[in-house]
């Protein structure tokens, strides 16, 4: 009976992973994933064989097996991943220590990064694009692939090392970062293609971001970080380690095989959603915008945006403006007579997701995503949303004939002179809208206080980066 132990619990969210960089931009995104589960499957080099591929331990999508393609993982999407965006497939070989016990990983984080991406802008992700890295027979250092401990030593490529406990007293932890191919052929999905010239689906690009003319898409760089932890540890001898190799198969019988750290690889399948992978390529990477935060599970842009002015242009229309405007209080009928102005935004609602459970589908929240800030003086202010009626015109709307605001709702947003995306949290708006059986919601932002010589500018549809209406999943925050 194969020996295994379980890590002690430690929140995946207190842990941290330091990426393997391979001249990266800034701008990249990540997700963390917890360990799901084992099996001796694998959806690229084996499909529907399970049981014949070595112990692959899984992350992400919780019903990755032999069968996966990006249909069953879409269909069942349930992740262990914080971003309920991504139900991709991700694995990478069993880990076994020299007395026989197997050690299940943690999680892994991936990060997601360009290189040179104002010269070599990003194609997002295709629907199950699969991709390997590594070399599941290696016995040599390999420049994708590296060993991380976390008592300070940093990342290596070569197993000629020993991990020792930190002097903090922390866990002894190890990581295997693998980097994945990010130059695409445009056209093939499978990490192995059929045919006489074998031919991968994707390569390296060179160290300055370029790829060879025969994979001409660049993609962004996936870097897989496999976190293990040792509780029971005081070192860790890497020349020490095996990872799961195939077994030997006689009919349905397994005669497991095991070889050293340098067979490290892993496996990706694409499962994030098409707005996710579309967002994370056009509104982040390729727009050199740092999107740190979550992936959208779906986002919409603008229908329509303006704002509308009183007083001396109370019937003046800009619906042709580059910018969006807001001053003053409209909810006090005190202040009408001191200058305001008031951002009206249209939107197209996001549908809700069909295909988690009703524990999960509770955890996505609608956001306003809005880029912008204080352009009259520094400092912090509160600015609100409030809901309104969707018949208006963006090119004939004005003060004098502006829709009415709800101000019995509100959603707040408390913000300063920075220039940058702010998230205002719509959800109960949008839900109340969807209730009354809205496809389509409008809201008008104002400010809450009384000083009118305090102007927010944002963005429009038209400029580089647009408000959105983002339905947004996160769990295990």
């Amino acid at each position: 009976m194969r020996k295994r132990t379980s890590a002690l619990f430690i929140s995946i969210c207190s842990l941290s992973v330091i990426p393997f960089f391979s001249h990266a931009d800034y701008y990249q995104t990540s997700v963390q994933c917890a360990y799901s589960h084992t099996l001796g499957d694998d959806a690229i080099m084996m499909f529907n064989m399970p049981g014949h591929a070595m112990w692959h331990d899984f992350f992400g999508n919780t019903s990755t097996d032999a069968s996966s393609t990006y249909t069953t993982l879409r269909q069942k999407a349930t992740t262990t991943c914080t971003d309920l965006a991504d139900s991709s497939a991700y694995w990478a070989p069993s880990l076994k220590l020299p007395d026989g016990t197997e050690v299940r990983p943690q999680y892994q984080k991936t990060y997601y990064q360009t290189v040179n991406s104002p010269q070599n802008p990003l194609t997002s992700f295709p629907d199950g694009l699969q991709l390997l890295a590594g070399n599941h027979q290696g016995t040599s250092p390999n420049p994708r692939i590296s060993f991380l401990c976390n008592d300070g030593t940093g990342y290596s490529s070569s197993a000629e090392r020993t991990c020792t406990k930190p002097a903090n007293g922390d866990t002894l932890q190890f990581n295997i970062g693998i980097q994945f191919p990010n130059c695409w052929d445009g056209k093939t999905i499978a990490a192995k293609p059929s045919g006489t010239a074998h031919k991968p689906n994707a390569v390296y690009a060179d160290n300055n971001g370029a790829c060879p003319a025969d994979y001409p898409k660049h993609i962004p760089t996936v870097n897989m970080n496999v976190a293990y932890l040792f509780p029971g540890l005081t070192s860790l001898d890497l020349r020490t380690v095996q990872l799961s190799l195939d077994p030997i198969m006689n009919g349905d019988q397994r005669l497991e095989q095991w070889g050293s750290v340098y067979t490290a690889h892993g496996d990706f399948v694409n499962g994030w959603t098409e707005d996710a992978a579309k967002f994370m390529t056009e509104r982040c990477m390729n727009n050199n915008y740092d999107c740190t935060s979550y992936m959208p599970y779906a986002y919409n842009d603008p229908i329509a945006d303006t704002y509308v002015s009183n007083q001396e242009e109370s019937d003046k229309n800009f619906g042709s403006a580059t910018q969006l405007l807001v001053q003053g209080n409209t909810k006090n009928t005190s202040e009408t007579n001191n200058p305001q102005k008031m951002t009206l935004l249209k939107y197209q609602i996001p549908p809700m997701p069909t295909t988690y459970s009703d524990e999960l589908t509770a955890l996505f929240k609608y956001k306003l995503h809005i880029y912008g800030g204080r352009t009259t003086s520094t400092g912090g202010m509160t600015i609100y949303m409030y809901p309104t009626t969707t018949d208006w015109d963006e090119n004939t709307v004005t003060w004098n004939n502006h829709p009415v605001c709800d101000y019995q709702t509100a959603s707040t947003l408390y913000l300063d002179e920075k220039n940058q995306y702010r998230d205002f949290d719509v959800t109960t708006l949008v839900k109340q809208a969807q209730q009354k059986g809205q496809q389509q919601i409008a809201f008008c932002i104002s400010t809450g206080g009384n000083n009118n010589n305090n102007i927010f500018t944002f963005n429009t549809k038209e400029t580089t980066y647009p408000p959105q209406l983002m339905l947004v999943g996160v769990q295990n925050e």
